[in-house]
């Protein structure tokens, strides 16, 4: 007996340095640079006001934040939504180098396909998740649309907080496990997520290519980016970020070994990977 509930414990154990492991992942040195950014870093506490218990939330690990989850994001009311979404919008402004706004009423995280996680703390919103749920391949896949802390809040686990949550989600429950896709510029938010995966796709430390995952990829991106071309084997997304830019860091470990190798592929930083693997429950 002593062996069996030992097993389970080690997984647990793993799972959660795993998760710790994204800890820091968006520590973005804040932008100064750039009219929207410029326009958007004194004030997005400004745009932002909070819920006031207008919404359930869920449980928070922290005494100072309150947590809101919402499996279908188009539950949040109109009066509330251009608010949320300007501080959205402003908190990326402060990570990346913006000239305009991320999400738009054209480009709504309100939209039912959307799921979405606010952590607001007594001054208003200092964190966010959107992704969504769907079905590829036949197979549960979750995509990872966005997630952006406030640079005086990273460091607290934010970020592993959401990834847990989004695995929780109700509809994230697969006996074959769960594709688990992201797009992104950044090469510590790569090596993170590509930690909790089985495989990914691509390939970038030399791993054998997995064609189920290039497949998946290509139909993934076409849901998410209909129209947008995706460059294969690469899985390349030429000019995704036109209208933001990741600012370089100083990269250690593994996230050094992927910035190498997506300074070789993509060196523009308005380029992007869009990838998939299969994440580890």
């Amino acid at each position: 007996m002593a062996s069996r509930r030992s097993a389970p414990s080690r997984r647990t154990a793993k799972r959660r340095a795993e998760l710790a492991d994204f800890e820091g992942i968006l520590s973005f040195k804040p932008s100064n640079s750039g009219l929207y950014s410029s326009t958007c870093s004194a004030g997005v506490h400004a745009m932002s006001r909070n819920l006031d218990g207008r919404y359930p939330t869920i449980a928070s690990p922290w005494d100072d934040y309150t947590v809101y989850s919402f499996h279908d994001a188009s539950q949040i009311q109109a009066p509330d939504r251009q608010p949320i979404m300007d501080a959205m919008n402003s908190i990326i402004a402060i990570n990346w180098k913006a000239i305009e706004p991320h999400w738009t009423a054209a480009s709504s995280p309100f939209d039912s396909k959307y799921s979405l996680v606010l952590v607001y703390d007594h001054i208003g919103l200092v964190a966010f998740s959107v992704y969504r749920v769907m079905t590829v391949a036949g197979r549960l896949a979750i995509y990872r649309s966005g997630t952006e802390v406030l640079p005086a809040h990273q460091g607290r686990g934010l970020y592993g907080f959401f990834t847990s949550q989004i695995l929780k989600h109700p509809g994230a429950v697969s006996d074959e496990g769960i594709l688990y896709g992201w797009r992104t510029r950044n090469p510590i938010v790569w090596a993170a997520n590509a930690k909790i995966c089985e495989k990914v796709a691509p390939s970038l430390l030399g791993e054998p290519a997995d064609a189920a995952l290039q497949a998946a990829c290509v139909e993934m991106c076409a849901t998410i980016y209909p129209g947008k071309p995706l460059e294969v084997p690469g899985m390349i997304m030429r000019g995704a970020y036109g209208h933001i830019q990741h600012i370089k860091q100083d990269y250690h470990g593994r996230a050094s070994l992927v910035e190498t190798a997506m300074s070789q592929i993509i060196p523009n930083s308005a380029d992007a990977l869009f990838s998939v693997g299969y994440a580890r429950l």
